[in-house]
């Protein structure tokens, strides 16, 4: 179990650290204005440090309990794919374009002032390349298990495309957002690792456009 757990260390320090961020941030300990000014994006207002920020804040312990599951299996799976440096690139190029979305389309555009928390965006970013390097595998205890990624990822896009307008009170645009960063990451990116995004996304594109196909047939039977 312990091996389980650390295996990939990056991705398990960023979980505890949200964590503890998020009991140390709502136990009082900081005052209102400084989690406001700093862990809180709001629509309309273009300032890079909420969106990293807001990463570190969720709204109730259901909100985070799901993020932290999602970042710590998706997160696994590109810390082995890429190591720890580009994780943390994708992570936070992921906070950055989703709370800069959200904050564009909802504040500008759709005038909606309902502020934004939480890791999803950044998880979102991290959701897109696990799909794309890992679309079939999930690693645990240093062995590849079937488990269909590409499918989550495109399950929760899907899902976040159809709700955007919905008041749910979910950051639909955030996630996104998310997914999209993984355009502007690759540009920190090397030809090999861009080739390896690319191929991936292909076969993403064919399995899905596969998946459709069996799925109007089924349906029409």
């Amino acid at each position: 179990m312990k091996s389980f757990l650390t295996e990939f260390p990056l991705t398990l320090s960023f979980v505890i650290i949200i964590i503890a961020s998020q009991f140390f941030l709502t136990m009082g300990s900081i005052s209102p204005e400084v989690v406001e000014a700093f862990f809180v994006s709001r629509p309309g207002e273009f300032y890079p440090w909420n969106w990293i920020g807001m990463a570190f804040l969720h709204a109730d312990l259901t909100h985070l309990f799901w993020n932290m599951i999602f970042l710590f299996f998706l997160g696994r799976i590109v810390e082995y794919r890429v190591g720890k440096g580009k994780w943390l690139l994708f992570f936070f190029m992921g906070a950055l374009i989703s709370g800069f979305l959200d904050s564009l389309v909802r504040g500008v555009i759709l005038s909606d002032k309902e502020p934004t928390i939480g890791a999803s965006g950044a998880i979102s970013g991290l959701a897109a390349v696990a799909a794309l390097l890992s679309p079939f595998t999930i690693r645990i205890k240093k062995k590849n298990y079937p488990f269909p990624v590409f499918g989550l990822a495109w399950v929760m896009v899907y899902s976040d495309i159809v709700n955007l307008f919905a008041k749910d009170r979910v950051a639909h645009w955030a996630h996104i957002g998310g997914f999209m960063s993984v355009i502007f990451a690759a540009y920190f990116l090397n030809n090999k690792e861009r080739k390896q995004l690319h191929t991936g996304f292909i076969l993403n594109l064919v399995f899905v456009v596969l998946l459709l196909i069996l799925g109007f047939f089924v349906g029409a039977r």
